[in-house]
């Protein structure tokens, strides 16, 4: 019998070698045995040499045989699968292609099923750790941030998903734990550490409150289906999602929901178009406002009445700023949304209401804070009946930059809160990425305050549920920095 020892359950390099140098001795499958580190052996294993891949690598077959190329790609993802059988079906599928070149195309095949189906294990497991990994935020001693998930993989995937972790979380500190293995991101290098247990990682964070009221409002009881909601999220995940307290309970009352909803009274249908503000009804201010208000509403109508802004003829009406006035914090969007635009008020829809959210989350009251965009009228092409927003060019802020600091300049906010990098870029002339930037507090030329995150309707569009909590979670963390300097800023005035 012929033991080959692999360095690791990953060693795919390992096991190219040994089969190449197996083949080549024409030993069969059914006299080899493999082994992983410092396995040791069984009760029943006589082993009469041992292999270590390595040592053999460089002997080369005296006859040619090619191996399909899509043999190579079923054997790196075979060997991820936790089966220790893996390595033997797939010694004996590279034996048995000597005689058969096709085998690979005979899906009945024993092997071949049984390989095919390995890889869609494994594969399910990579889009299932993608889906499931929860970071928790821990504080560190120089003050800065590091997230910490915990997560059980069923199969030897940790090393294989460290691309998609990198590219998605590219400016965090950051480190997956597993029984097996641990990846660790410091923003530039990823390294690789034991195993660790459950009781190594976080507990809940300050955030998971805030997503498990996200996760609640967004629950449709019309919707559920229990059996698919199982298939997609399987029960052994459930431990480490912290929405996962709240599955049985709203499922208990889906029901009564349900039956609430069939017995109401019918509603108007609402339309795409919520709520329509004709041009004249969106320019209008309280009447009672004082001159801070009356200020605020000449400069509007000033600028409503220059041919300065060519997007006018084209929005179906300017998005005027609006909320109280002097105030405090000011919100700074980039453009208003379609909503925004058919409403004629700034931050609505659902958009809007994430970030009622967040500022409740926050402690700051809507009204409480002045909200308005860089641009005040809807920048979009047509593609059939539908308007697409377009992104914004230099030549759009430097356009509407007179009307923003006229209009700061009368709300006189201590701290401007800048939802995404053209909203920085319109207060300070660079571009400034909430990732990079966000938690922090910046002063402005003028002695405000500046605090750039992230605007909620970008958060509304990642479909990554675990990048949507950890975006969710700064964006009420960024606007509770802002609500402090705030304050901070009234206790020196006195």
């Amino acid at each position: 019998m012929q033991t080959v020892r692999l360095a690791s359950d990953t060693d795919i390099e390992g096991w190219r070698n040994a089969a190449r140098t197996l083949l080549l001795q024409e030993i069969a499958p059914e006299h080899i045995q493999w082994r992983v580190g410092q396995q040791t052996y069984g009760l029943f294993d006589l082993p009469e040499d041992e292999l270590i891949p390595s040592q053999r690598a460089n002997q080369r077959p005296t006859t040619q045989f090619k191996v399909p190329r899509e043999f190579i790609e079923l054997c790196r993802q075979v060997i991820l699968h936790s089966d220790p059988s893996r390595f033997t079906l797939l010694y004996r599928l590279l034996w048995r292609l000597k005689a058969q070149p096709k085998l690979l195309q005979l899906s009945v095949d024993p092997d071949v099923a049984k390989a095919q189906a390995m890889v869609k294990a494994v594969r399910r497991d990579l889009h299932k750790m993608k889906a499931f990994v929860r970071f928790r935020e821990i504080e560190m001693e120089n003050g800065e941030s590091e997230f910490v998930a915990w997560f059980e993989p069923s199969h030897h995937i940790v090393e294989a998903s460290a691309p998609f972790f990198t590219g998605r979380f590219t400016n965090m500190r950051w480190s997956i734990l597993t029984p097996e293995i641990c990846m660790h991101w410091d923003g530039h290098t990823l390294n690789y550490t034991a195993g660790a247990s459950k009781s190594e990682a976080p507990s809940e964070d300050a955030g998971e409150e805030l997503w498990r009221s996200y996760y609640r409002s967004i629950f449709n009881p019309a919707r559920l289906k229990v059996s698919a909601m199982l298939a997609q999220m399987p029960k052994k995940y459930w431990r480490n999602l912290p929405e996962a307290p709240l599955i049985a309970e709203l499922i208990a009352d889906s029901s009564p929901r349900m039956h609430g909803m069939i017995v109401a009274p019918p509603t108007e249908p609402q339309r795409k178009i919520v709520k329509y503000v004709t041009k004249e009804e969106s320019r209008r201010l309280p009447a009672d406002a004082g001159d801070v208000m009356t200020a605020l509403r000449e400069l509007n109508d000033t600028m409503l009445s220059s041919a300065d802004f060519p997007l006018s003829g084209h929005a179906t009406q300017a998005v005027l700023g609006q909320g109280v006035a002097p105030a405090t914090i000011l919100l700074l969007g980039e453009q208003p949304q379609e909503q925004d635009d058919l409403a004629g008020q700034p931050f609505t829809g659902q958009a809007g209401t994430l970030l009622d959210q967040a500022l409740n989350a926050a402690g700051i009251g809507r009204s409480d804070v002045y909200a308005t965009n860089v641009l005040k009228h809807y920048k979009y092409k047509l593609q059939g009946r539908r308007r697409i927003p377009l992104a914004l060019e230099d030549r759009d802020i430097q356009t509407y930059l007179p009307w923003l600091r006229a209009e700061i300049e009368v709300v006189q906010p201590s701290v401007i809160v800048a939802f995404g990098p053209i909203a920085a870029r319109a207060l300070t002339g660079k571009g400034m990425e909430s990732e990079a930037h966000g938690g922090k507090l910046l002063t402005l030329p003028d002695d405000r305050q500046l605090v750039v995150t992230i605007h909620p309707a970008l958060i509304l569009s990642i479909r990554d549920q675990a990048t949507k909590q950890l975006r969710s979670e700064q964006l009420v963390k960024d606007l509770a920095l802002a609500a402090k300097a705030a304050m901070q800023r009234a206790l020196e005035k006195g």
